[in-house]
């Protein structure tokens, strides 16, 4: 099983424990680019045209919002 593999395994069953580097680095690795970055929202744009608006964690806070790991799951397709 690949890191890939395994790190959408565990955005299925912990999403409230996904940090955004690792979603960053699913996004790059699934041919999403960094379209566009307003202080904490970074939107994402895929090859076919479909966005992702995705909210950077700060304050206190280490992992992403489990609205935007399923976001991530739904536009995947997973």
């Amino acid at each position: 099983m690949s890191k890939r593999d395994k790190l959408i395994k565990r955005m299925h069953e912990a999403p409230h424990d996904i940090r955004f580097a690792e979603l960053d680095a699913l996004l790059r690795y699934e041919g999403c680019a960094l379209f566009n970055q307003k202080r904490s929202h970074c939107t994402y744009h895929r090859w076919d045209g479909k966005l992702l608006t995705v909210v950077k964690p700060h304050g206190g806070r280490k992992a992403c919002h489990p609205a935007d790991i399923r976001k991530l799951l739904a536009l995947l397709n997973r």
